[in-house]
């Protein structure tokens, strides 16, 4: 069943790209991250209730702390890159998040690292450049698109932290609850950022953006349920490139709605980590004899 929840929230997590140019015409990625978690949380609460009529959450726990922050990296950042740049742009978390999990498990946990692995994590780099750069002039990329691109690099930072703790709590803690005092913490982060004297709405409220609001936050909540359920029993390298396909929906999906560019180099850097994510997380030789 964990390879079944990987595949249907990477098919959820497609959409995400879309709702969050939609609702960038109403408000400022910082407003829209607190809002994700707001909605989310809401909605952890109500199925905590049903389950088991009260309300339990992990308020003390460094691991649930660390991960609250680092979702919320994700979220601002991810926001910022999307609305600045195309729909399809968050497509660049899940090749940073890979990356970021393998350096972790390289140089914390000391593990061996083939040279088969070292090419996937040159190749995820080579990818995320590639789209980011999309042909642009020099002066371009090392302006407006450099900056959107450092942006999806945190946001794919702060996604490895979140699934770092995910993992390391997975086994000692309910999804539900777990989930829902991480959003807490992340919660809280971006009410940092909402400086009162700033303005955080970017045009006129409107049905449509508000649907798309709610529906970003149930993304955000039922997608991370799922991501919980299926590294229970799936190793979290594995995990990321299930999720990264939904790189090729996402790309769709802008192209489709709102008709975003397409070029040669998106292509080329879409191929470029998806292979690059195959080769680091494919089985050695000894594990698949094992």
């Amino acid at each position: 069943m964990g390879y079944f929840y990987l595949i249907l929230q990477a098919f959820i997590f497609s959409f995400g790209g879309l709702m969050i140019k939609s609702v960038g015409t109403m408000f400022s990625p910082y407003l829209t991250s607190c809002l994700r978690f707001t909605i989310g949380i809401t909605i952890l609460l109500i199925i905590q209730r049903v389950r088991t009529g009260k309300i339990h959450l992990t308020l003390m726990d460094k691991i649930v702390i660390f991960g609250g922050i680092f979702k919320a990296l994700h979220y601002l950042a991810e926001n910022f890159g999307v609305m600045r740049g195309f729909s399809y742009g968050g497509v660049l978390v899940w090749p940073v998040q890979t990356v970021v999990v393998f350096l972790f498990s390289r140089f914390i946990y000391k593990e061996k690292v083939s040279l088969r692995t070292l090419l996937g994590t040159i190749l995820c780099i080579s990818g995320v450049i590639s789209i980011s750069w999309n042909g642009a002039s020099l002066d371009v990329f090392l302006g407006s698109s450099l900056t959107t691109m450092l942006a999806f690099v945190l946001a794919g930072i702060g996604a490895a932290g979140f699934s770092l703790s995910q993992k390391a709590r997975i086994q000692k803690m309910d999804i539900v609850e777990m989930n829902e005092s991480m959003f807490i913490f992340g919660w809280m982060t971006t009410l940092l950022v909402l400086i009162p004297t700033t303005p955080h709405t970017t045009g006129a409220v409107n049905l449509p953006g508000i649907i798309c609001m709610l529906l970003l936050g149930t993304i955000t909540c039922v997608g991370f349920l799922l991501q919980a359920a299926a590294i229970k029993t799936v190793p979290l390298l594995i995990a990321t490139i299930i999720q990264s396909s939904s790189t090729i929906l996402t790309i769709l999906w802008g192209v489709l709605f709102y008709h975003d560019p397409i070029s040669k180099y998106v292509i080329a850097g879409t191929i470029f980590f998806l292979i690059g994510i195959v080769l680091v997380n494919l089985p050695s030789k000894k594990k698949a004899a094992a």
